[in-house]
């Protein structure tokens, strides 16, 4: 067994915008399968090309160039390109066909910079108190996750980039984020069936090209006490392989997470994920670790029969799935991309802002401002999935369509009692008009208590959910709700022409405890 036969079978991430001397020696040491691209590799977008075909060259081959594009909350390329909405915007739109367009012209832009592989969509479906999934999944509805994830698979797929269906076997209804710490699903293996892995049986008849692990422990599949799925080789090959029958390659969620290192060594649970199932092994962020772990495969699979029969079925996987990466990236720079797709980002963000009820107070809210006011949250990445989000934005596209409006910026995990301190200043009358934008007010239910304390002072309150449509339930009262599944530019730009007059509002009945349309 040589060490380019091992480096097969990693996909590492690397740091800065540049890839390092050092990082470039390990590539062609090891002959590195692929690479994962964060928006820490991309501070200059139309540079990445350049990047990817010095490590290809070091590799010796055509990488899986991989990044999390999803849209919405998590999404990398955040200059230069289009800004995609989110899974449960698109679902929002009722159509699925602009799930796929929609992905399809991600995948396009993805192409441009030299990146074959979005690890996307989620299948996941979301249940309102996951604190890591949310907007990120198409719904709370099996079925509704199936037929857009699907979507959204021929979408990228036709576009010529790879899809991978994330997070087998579903981790929509954790309790816990396991960026952190391990969640435990705890449902029946026939819920799991009806539930959990439909979207994921509908995903492989739709021949998604990859599947990625959930660092989840699921008692229905493994007898084993908290041991993950990404290191289950009763749920990665019994479940996955033998009854779902799928044949294209399983990635492992990032081993660096601590869901793992909490109780396992990454190189350990590398070897164990591996032996359990999974053909690449995705290590984000330390070289040292990525090497040690590389080290560690050689070595068992030079002491160990097992260990090789492994490789060489996992290396025959990766080879048919390399087949399928186009033989050259899209023409056009992304800029161009961009610029052809502006009519269908916007189609997509004024069909998926949705209104749950409108009053004539507050719609519409025409002049300068002086009478409004905006209490807006400091925009957070609230796990660690989400890279920095840039602040300011949202502000400034409101008091550029509002010059004279006050606004007031809280943290989102702010205390009732420093909100209301921050609100007293304020000085809200009777006739002010309150855009109160919360930011999973659902969880951080603070929020939603110094919402009712305003409508104490005012009538004229609208309540806008900026990323889960979850806490317009706790708003009865409040006679103009929206939902804007995402705080980019694109999704406050539609929501403000409705609040100006210049769009009608895309009403809706669902229900406001469910993200289901």
């Amino acid at each position: 067994m040589q060490k380019k036969q091992i480096g097969q079978l990693f996909i590492v991430g690397y740091q800065g915008e540049e890839p390092s001397d050092e990082f470039l020696s390990f590539v062609e040491e090891w002959g590195i399968g692929g690479v994962i691209v964060f928006a820490r590799n991309l501070t200059d977008p139309e540079k990445l090309p350049g990047h990817l075909k010095k490590i290809s060259e070091a590799a010796g081959q055509k990488i899986f160039a991989s990044i999390d594009q999803e849209g919405g909350l998590v999404m990398r390329i955040l200059s230069r390109g289009s800004l995609f909405p989110s899974a449960m915007a698109l679902a929002a739109t009722g159509s699925t066909g602009l799930a796929e367009a929609s992905h399809y012209a991600m995948g396009k832009e993805m192409l441009s910079l030299g990146l074959n592989w979005n690890l996307a969509p989620v299948l996941d479906i979301n249940h309102p108190d996951n604190p890591g999934i949310g907007a990120r999944s198409f719904g709370d509805r099996p079925e509704q996750v199936a037929l857009y994830g699907s979507a959204a698979i021929r979408g990228l797929q036709k576009a010529g980039v790879l899809a991978c269906a994330k997070h087998f076997p579903g981790k929509g209804h954790a309790q816990v984020d396991s960026h952190l710490t391990l969640p435990v699903i705890p449902y029946s293996a026939e819920h799991l069936h009806s539930f959990e892995l439909l979207p994921f049986k509908k995903a492989i008849e739709a021949d998604v090209a990859a599947i990625m692990t959930a660092h989840v422990f699921f008692p229905a599949f493994e007898a084993a006490k908290d041991l993950p799925a990404t290191l289950s080789k009763s749920v990665l090959t019994g479940l996955l392989r033998d009854q779902l029958k799928f044949k294209g390659i399983l990635v492992t969620d990032d081993l660096e997470m601590g869901a793992i290192t909490e109780s396992f060594g990454i190189a350990q649970a590398a070897s164990m994920s591996f032996h359990a199932g999974a053909d690449l092994l995705l290590i984000c962020h330390r070289l040292d670790q990525q090497r040690l772990t590389a080290e560690t495969l050689l070595k068992q699979a030079q002491e160990n029969k097992e260990t090789a029969r492994r490789v060489d079925e996992s290396l025959a996987r990766i080879a048919a799935a390399r087949k399928r990466l186009p033989e050259a990236d899209s023409t056009g720079a992304i800029s161009d991309w961009q610029r052809q797709h502006v009519p269908l980002i916007k189609e997509l963000h004024e069909k998926s802002v949705k209104f749950l009820r409108c009053s004539p107070q507050m719609i519409p809210m025409q002049g300068d401002g002086s009478d409004i006011m905006f209490v807006v949250p400091q925009i957070s990445s609230l796990v660690q999935v989400e890279e920095e989000h840039k602040q300011g934005s949202l502000v400034k596209v409101l008091s550029e369509e509002y010059p004279k409006a006050a606004t007031f910026v809280y943290e989102p995990k702010s205390t009732f009692n420093e909100l209301s301190a921050g609100l007293e200043k304020l000085k809200i009358s009777a006739t002010t008009r309150v855009v109160f934008f919360t930011y999973n007010g659902h969880l951080f239910k603070d929020q939603l208590q110094a919402v009712r304390a305003v409508r104490a002072k005012t009538e004229n309150v609208a309540v806008v959910a900026l990323r889960n449509p979850y806490d317009l339930a706790g708003c009865p009262d409040i006679g103009t709700c929206a939902a804007t599944f995402g705080f980019r530019t694109p999704a406050i730009n539609a929501l403000l022409d409705v609040l100006t007059g210049r769009a009608k509002p895309e009403l809706s009945d669902w229900p406001v405890d469910s993200a289901g349309w």
